[in-house]
């Protein structure tokens, strides 16, 4: 093969990946706006208290409080609405920092929960942290931390 018929495949050889590769999708960096939106399906999802669809928000290797596991979360939130009559929950968000494939979000939370067959409620109030990470192109929550406020 000549020099020059190597320069040419050469070239073409590299010509043909640079427009491949500017072909590539673009991962675009995780926007505050879709970050409200996640945690106002976050916030719907809850109260509507399906749990299936609530744990969907959340990666199979999520911990909550840095310790509890993806079984524990769900079996948690399971036992909840296995005996409340309704959820209420209110958010605001203090803080949402974004990054590439990632959020870090803070804010506080308020939950009052209406029992099952007595007329009886509960408050939970406190700060919470969530971690979401991109996968599959939707965000979804790696870490949740939250604290409630001493009893009064």
């Amino acid at each position: 093969m000549s020099v020059k018929t190597l320069l040419v495949f050469l070239f073409l050889m590299i010509t043909m990946s640079l427009s491949i590769g500017a072909q590539a999708p673009s991962l675009a960096a995780v926007k505050e706006e879709e970050v409200r939106q996640f945690i106002d399906e976050y916030k719907d999802r809850f109260v509507k208290m399906e749990i299936d669809d609530f744990m969907a928000l959340f990666l199979r290797d999520a911990t909550e409080n840095r310790m509890l596991p993806y079984t524990d979360i769900e079996e948690a939130y399971r036992r909840t609405v296995s005996i409340s009559q309704s959820i209420l929950y209110q958010v605001e968000i203090y803080s949402i920092q974004t990054y590439s494939q990632s959020a870090f979000i803070s804010g506080r939370y308020e939950i009052i929960q209406t029992f099952k067959g007595i007329w009886r409620k509960r408050a939970f109030r406190g700060d919470i942290q969530w971690v979401l990470v991109r996968k599959n192109g939707s965000l979804r929550i790696r870490e949740i931390n939250y604290g409630g406020d001493p009893l009064r």
